[in-house]
């Protein structure tokens, strides 16, 4: 009976608290990327919670919740987005510019995963200046805390990494 509980309780999870929705796309642009899926579900729970509408105080949009100027620089570069009408309301348009970016953050703090999320709440420029772009001394993840200087982007990252250790719980065999 135990063994029932539990197994209950991972579909409770999976289906109402860590939904894996928007799939086909999260899929089709983390392969395109190479950024595990996971961590685009962790950033779009974090910062829509899954709703395609959502606007924030700031304007960003979306599921992924993506400032116009980031849609604009990162339509550039992905051939199927026309950068002159950008539809960040769109599901597939927001996960393939958000997964982009994603991964443009992660090349830049040279695969630094940590760097790259508190970047993608307080912006690339925020976080070069408190690492000084010494991206190598900041592996520890207590040491990025400590370094960020937004307490709304230390409680950012600490989200976004509670989000992906629990989808890779669940989804990862």
């Amino acid at each position: 009976i135990i063994f029932i509980i539990i197994i209950g309780f991972m579909i409770l999870l999976k289906q109402v608290l860590y939904p894996k929705k928007y799939e086909e796309y999260v899929s089709q642009a983390s392969k395109v990327y190479h950024v595990d899926p996971n961590l685009v579900y962790s950033i779009m729970k974090k910062e829509s919670n899954f709703n395609p509408n959502a606007i924030s105080n700031v304007n960003a949009k979306g599921l992924m919740q993506i400032m116009d100027s980031t849609a604009k620089d990162m339509a550039r570069i992905i051939d199927t987005i026309d950068e002159k009408n950008i539809d960040l309301f769109d599901e597939y348009t927001n996960i393939f510019i958000g997964t982009r970016y994603i991964k443009y953050l992660i090349n830049h703090f040279e695969g630094n995963y940590y760097l790259a999320i508190a970047a993608y709440n307080a912006g690339l420029g925020k976080v070069d200046s408190w690492t000084n772009k010494e991206y190598d001394k900041y592996s520890d993840y207590n040491d990025i805390l400590k370094t960020i200087q937004y307490e709304e982007t230390r409680e950012y990252l600490k989200k976004v990494i509670s989000n992906y250790n629990y989808y890779t719980l669940l989804y990862n065999d």
